[in-house]
């Protein structure tokens, strides 16, 4: 055990010879001007920039700390200059950086800013015994910026009289914007083109228009739509409504004839097959409506539905403030609350 103590204490005996040996061999060629600087660091705004020496004669470096002598950074624009031109420390392509200290014996790293950018670096290096001869490091470069997540995109708003903002807030929702042969499933938040039709026989849509002016965003209440297949509306006029218009095809027979003039009536009729109606529920608040075929219902805040059938367009409120109907027929309003209904017959 002695004996291996013994080797031990050798062993680290010479190799700490061999590294003060090295050093002392980079450090004289350092003096001698046989090394050449070499620039540390990567070239991006806001590192710092350092130096080590490497010597002719050996692989190995060493840091700024054992060189006593004169730093000069400077730069290269490539897209004037040509910063390959020569190797020469009075090459007039290179420009000198601001030095960080008046004394140039303490300038051995460089922060580099935003104006570096697009440019390379080089450092000049003067040892003190030397005269006017100046040792070049290889240049580094071009500078960049520094990395940065991906720019979040713009958030979503509903332009009025041109779009809206729908999601699903439930089930299964398919959209067919306007110009589209067949619907698409939707997914999250999306915005759509005015008279888009969405289909919510599977699902509930939550509906978000624009108030004010044609174009601008300022936000309306959003709306829940579930049960019915609609296209969206808006004109482009102040504060116009946003309409969700019931578009699911009736299979409604032929009436011999001729059409007869139905009479009004404040109530709800027979229900008719479910292959002849059309309906949508609503629920929310804020400048919207529902239509059909024989009238409108603007939201007051409440739940309501809205259905067609061939004969005319049933309203109905189930709770909340309620809805004001307008009949096609008779142009009169018509205001529901809780538990009413009112049946529009068509002409």
């Amino acid at each position: 055990m002695l004996e291996w103590s013994r080797r031990r204490t050798g062993i680290g005996a010479l190799a700490g010879a061999a590294t003060v040996f090295v050093a002392l061999v980079v450090a004289s060629a350092i003096a001698s001007g046989e090394s050449r600087p070499t620039i540390v660091g990567q070239p991006v705004v806001g590192n710092v920039l350092s130096v080590t020496f490497t010597s002719e004669s050996t692989t190995v470096s060493v840091p700024s700390g054992e060189f006593d002598g004169l730093y000069r950074w400077q730069s290269c624009d490539p897209a004037t200059a040509d910063c390959f031109a020569s190797t020469h420390h009075g090459d007039s392509n290179w420009t000198s950086l601001p030095a960080s200290d008046p004394d140039p014996h303490n300038n051995a790293t460089y922060a580099i800013v935003s104006p570096d950018a697009g440019r390379f670096i080089r450092v000049l290096t003067h040892e003190n015994s030397e005269g006017s001869k100046w040792q070049v490091s290889d240049p580094v470069g071009p500078v960049t910026e520094p990395a940065t997540g991906a720019e979040p995109p713009p958030p979503l708003e509903p332009e009025h009289g041109i779009s809206f903002l729908v999601q699903p807030a439930g089930g299964t929702v398919r959209i067919k914007p306007p110009g589209e042969s067949g619907f698409t499933p939707l997914d999250g938040l999306q915005k759509i083109p005015v008279d888009s039709v969405i289909d919510t026989r599977g699902g509930t849509v939550q509906v978000t228009a624009a108030t004010g002016n044609l174009g601008e965003t300022t936000e309306d209440n959003a709306v829940d739509f579930w049960d019915g297949m609609i296209r969206l509306e808006q004109s482009g006029d102040t504060n116009a409504a946003a309409t969700a218009r019931l578009v699911q095809k009736l299979r409604c027979a032929k009436r011999r004839g001729g059409a007869a003039k139905a009479t009004k009536s404040s109530g709800p009729v027979a229900r008719s097959s479910g292959k002849r109606r059309r309906r949508v529920w609503g629920s929310g608040h804020g400048n919207y409506k529902t239509s059909g075929g024989g009238g409108t219902g603007s939201v007051r805040g409440t739940t309501w539905l809205t259905k067609d059938t061939c004969r005319g367009t049933f309203f109905k409120v189930t709770d909340g403030i309620g809805i004001s109907v307008f009949d096609f027929d008779l142009g009169q309003t018509f205001d529901l609350g809780p538990g009413q209904s009112y049946f529009a017959r068509n002409r």
